[in-house]
């Protein structure tokens, strides 16, 4: 018998990226799912396409609409969903939005509604589902963070600061919630092959672009199987990818020398190509 066998999982973000690829996996698996996410249509879509994959497991997908940023609305979700279909045994915090650009063209409004979705959005869903957690006696909350919350980016002025914010949120919560018997994992990915690439590319600077590859870019389902591998071994820190965990042992070991020097060279040689270009 699988070790989700049995279980229930609530995933935010769950009708696509990182989320959908997340939820696929646990339903063959055996577990039971409730996915988050603000949009029906594509909510409805997630469903039909993870019970095609179910094959003849016995676990259940259903979905609920909500907006992680409105914490009134998070708690009367989360309670109806609870009282629907259980207390889940797994809160997968998958919500989450980013831009790559200089610093000096973020807006106040960009910065805030990142702000609200990443971190507040995080926030919101564990606050609504630990009471429920406590009651049940045990429980596992995984946040999805980044290489950028472990690792400072060119650009990632905006992005890397909500993830670094669900880094020491995420230290916290593990060591207070042992008591209740709740495990915490968190997952820092590098570059996940999702619609925000896309989104992304259309104000992230060159010399991002090029910095970004040095930790390389996984599959949604690449990365799920970490997350899921995690989960079962209930480790706190995961980290998908050879590139990106060889960066950050780098980064580690040396102060952040042997990853900031290389980083600031590329940066440079870039601006310099694109400077005697235009």
């Amino acid at each position: 018998m699988s070790y989700f066998s049995d279980k229930l999982a609530f995933i935010t973000g769950g009708s696509s990226g990182i989320g959908l690829a997340t939820a696929n996996l646990l339903a063959t698996r055996g577990c039971s799912l409730v996915l988050f996410a603000r949009g029906q249509k594509m909510l409805d879509e997630a469903c039909k396409t993870i019970k095609k994959n179910m094959e003849k497991t016995l676990s259940s997908v259903n979905a609920v609409s909500m907006d992680v940023t409105d914490n009134a609305e998070v708690q009367q979700k989360i309670k109806f969903a609870v009282e629907k279909f259980g207390i889940p045994d797994i809160l997968i915090n998958s919500a989450g939005v980013g831009t790559g650009d200089y610093f000096e063209n973020i807006s106040y409004e960009q910065f805030d509604k990142v702000m609200k979705i990443n971190v507040y959005g995080t926030r919101n869903a564990i606050s609504a589902v630990l009471p429920f957690m406590k009651q049940k006696g045990r429980g596992h909350i995984v946040n999805i963070s980044s290489v950028a919350g472990l690792i400072g980016m060119f650009s990632y002025s905006l992005y890397s600061t909500t993830k670094y914010a669900l880094v020491g949120f995420s230290e916290c919560l593990r060591s207070e919630l042992k008591r209740f018997n709740i495990t915490v994992t968190l997952v820092c990915p590098p570059e996940v092959k999702t619609p925000f690439i896309e989104e992304e590319a259309k104000t992230l600077p060159p010399e991002a672009r090029v910095v970004k590859n040095l930790a390389g870019l996984l599959t949604p389902e690449q990365a799920s199987k970490a997350i899921v591998r995690g989960i079962r071994r209930k480790k706190f820190l995961v980290v998908p990818g050879i590139m990106a965990k060889s960066l950050l042992f780098w980064h580690r070991i040396s102060n952040g020398l042997l990853t900031r020097m290389p980083a600031d060279l590329i940066i440079k040689f870039t601006s310099r190509r694109l400077s005697k270009i235009n």
